[in-house]
């Protein structure tokens, strides 16, 4: 919802950047493996150091990454569907590194793959969608999108390691997962629903 309907108000904030990236010749895809090395690389930091509030503020720098590989493509007229292919490939490897890690270092081993067959899930409703009819993105400004969970995630993450409130004897990133579990499956059936009117009008 928020890289859907924001999508033109991130490109301008990303844009100045993107120019300069340019202007060094840089392929926009390695630009989107780089910001998975990055994010690979701190979850194997983490997986040693269990210094979660730190790993937050380095998987959300990795994150800009993938937020400026689109905008350079653009930039540089190099935009290629096999540049959006890896780019989604990437996404998915990225987000499941980070669900795994975190679920070593907390041991909320059965939230955290209940939240991660959600995320695959989600992306996998519409890809499977597209493959019986036409879509495209902007027709999907569904709830838990990839933006929306990263940011719950490791909002979640961060806050419940300087905040020590535990509600009902559970500290807050349980309940993130929890609160992601129920938002993440919800947004799965509304793109499954969605789907399901497409495929019959265009079907």
């Amino acid at each position: 919802m928020l890289t859907t309907r924001y999508k033109s108000t991130f490109e301008q904030v990303f844009r100045p950047l993107a120019r300069l990236i340019v202007r060094f010749n840089v392929d926009p895809s390695w630009i989107t493996v780089s910001g998975l090395a990055a994010i690979f690389l701190s979850c194997l930091w983490v997986l040693q150091t269990k210094r979660l509030l730190v790993f937050c503020v380095l998987v959300t720098l990795a994150a800009l990454l993938d937020a400026v590989d689109g905008a350079v493509a653009r930039a540089s007229g190099k935009v290629t569907k096999f540049g959006a292919y890896l780019d989604a490939v990437c996404d998915r490897y990225a987000e499941a590194c980070v669900v795994v890690s975190v679920a070593f270092v907390t041991g909320y081993w059965l939230l955290s793959t209940v939240v991660l067959v959600g995320a695959l899930m989600v992306s996998y409703a519409k890809a499977r969608a597209a493959m019986e009819v036409p879509v495209a993105n902007l027709e999907w400004p569904d709830l838990m999108e990839r933006a929306e969970r990263g940011v719950v995630y490791i909002v979640g993450l961060a806050v419940s390691q300087v905040v020590p409130w535990r509600p009902l004897g559970r500290e807050l990133f349980w309940w993130t997962l929890v609160l992601l579990s129920i938002l993440i499956h919800a947004t799965v059936l509304q793109r499954a629903w969605r789907a399901r009117s497409f495929i019959r009008l265009r079907g």
